[in-house]
């Protein structure tokens, strides 16, 4: 070999010698800028932050699915739509809620029964997070001559919810424990010694507008319901039969002021002034405030 093919054989050594060295340096001053940066090792973000836990985390650019006409679309709009959120109204509460689970809105603003009936579907990955007040309740409705059956069912009602067997049926229907319960406003504490006035003896009918699941359908060709287990349990404490009937929602009232074809009204029955001319009420038999659902965190 050549002198000159010598030295350029050493050249080309030492160059790759040091180039593999530096490569090596370089390799190794990577590793450690990682581990002491611990951008291979750092933890994921927290996978809750940002998420929404109640009203206060609504604001401007985010929106809420509700139902047209409903209480729940009237609170929302005098309550998120000035902080910013956008209200989006819906003919029919399931397409609100499939808004929920397609990320169209980011809460659902609705009754709470209603609403736990359809978040108890794991499936569709919905959580509520907030109980809204409104002061809205359910009541049975009477004829206004008839406040022994009125009061009956008071003091059973009262029974049902002291000894646990309100919480058994609640979670029956609604897939939860209830996140408040209805305020007594009779004062009844014992069972009234008078007899029932009812169109059949040792029988409680009752009438309902028996197409609003959970707390009155059709099954099977069986009324079934949160209502219908409610009644049954009353009926129950009271030593009675129940027996529901299906009417018309518009018409139970003038129904059961003729007091011929029913004893009492069980249909989710909203407890107003208006309708309180007209007919007595029980004491509320379930809170019907509204409702905030999300989507559950990832």
């Amino acid at each position: 070999m050549s002198k000159s093919k010598k030295f350029l054989a050493l050249f080309m050594a030492l160059a790759l010698a040091f180039s593999m060295f530096a490569l090596s340096g370089c390799a190794g001053d990577e590793e450690t800028t990682d581990t002491d940066t611990g951008s291979e090792t750092e933890a994921p973000a927290d996978e809750t932050e940002g998420a929404i836990a109640g009203v206060d985390d609504l604001g401007e650019g985010d929106k809420v699915g509700v139902q047209s006409g409903t209480t729940g679309e009237g609170w929302a709009r005098e309550n998120l739509e000035t902080k910013g959120v956008e209200v989006v109204a819906y003919d029919d509460i399931l397409l609100a809620f499939s808004a929920l689970q397609a990320g169209d809105v980011d809460g659902v603003v609705n009754d709470l029964p209603i609403s736990q009936d359809i978040v108890k579907d794991e499936t569709r990955g919905l959580v509520i997070v907030e109980e809204i007040p409104t002061d809205e309740t359910y009541g049975f409705a009477f004829n206004k001559d008839d406040a022994v059956l009125r009061d009956s069912v008071n003091w059973a009602l009262g029974e049902l919810i002291a000894d646990g067997t309100y919480d058994t049926i609640y979670e029956t229907w609604f897939g939860a424990a209830p996140m408040s319960y209805p305020e007594a406003e009779s004062g009844v504490t014992e069972q009234p010694a008078g007899e029932m006035d009812l169109i059949t003896d040792g029988k409680i009918v009752v009438g309902s507008d028996t197409a609003y699941p959970p707390f009155e359908n059709v099954e099977g060709g069986e009324v079934v319901g949160f209502d219908v287990d409610l009644m049954n349990a009353i009926g129950e404490k009271l030593g009675v039969d129940v027996e529901f009937k299906s009417y018309k929602f518009d018409a139970l009232i003038t129904g059961v002021q003729a007091g011929t074809e029913f004893d009492m009204i069980a249909s989710a029955m909203t407890i107003t002034d208006e309708r309180k001319q007209s007919v007595d009420f029980s004491d509320p038999y379930i809170n019907s405030n509204q409702s905030l659902a999300v989507k559950k965190a990832d």
